[in-house]
């Protein structure tokens, strides 16, 4: 077979471009692109280092933000509840007053009530003396025939009203 018989001829030529070859893709990828790959993998790691350093940063500025929105708060609620306390304090005391003056008016209003009680009273227990005597009177007028004062019928009624 011919192509066997020429391979030992043709061997160390193509040992030879094997070689040859090799180097020349170990040069040109291992001196020319590798070096590339290498700074953009770099360039890659610097950029991601870089983004963490500034998540951390912004991280721990958020904390910072979050403590002092949280102690804002916080004095913000005391205000609020010293705000209120203090509106409660004065609106208790408002309340008092009001009721005071009320309660001075009603036993005022109440006062003059009673007092209007008491005379209408003693208007209508006259009233009804009045006609109770009358009564007394017409009642010995026609019963006995006798005639009687007005003083001794009053007399009498008031003297029944007290028994």
């Amino acid at each position: 077979m011919p192509q066997i018989d020429q391979a030992a001829s043709i061997y160390a030529s193509q040992l030879l471009w094997l070689l040859l070859v090799f180097a020349v893709i170990y040069v040109v990828i291992g001196r020319g692109m590798l070096p590339k790959i290498e700074g953009t993998v770099q360039a890659r790691n610097d950029t991601i280092a870089g983004d963490l350093a500034a998540a951390e940063a912004a991280r721990a500025a958020a904390a910072t933000v979050e403590k002092d929105y949280a102690a804002e708060m916080a004095r913000a609620h005391k205000a609020a509840a010293e705000a209120v306390a203090t509106a409660k304090a004065e609106a208790v005391r408002h309340t008092e007053t009001v009721l005071g003056h009320a309660a001075a008016d009603t036993a005022e209003t109440l006062a003059k009530a009673e007092l209007a009680l008491a005379n209408a009273r003693a208007r209508a227990l006259a009233d009804i003396e009045g006609v109770a005597a009358e009564a007394a009177r017409d009642i010995v007028a026609r019963l006995s025939g006798a005639q009687i004062g007005e003083g001794e019928a009053m007399a009498a009624v008031r003297a029944q009203l007290a028994a």
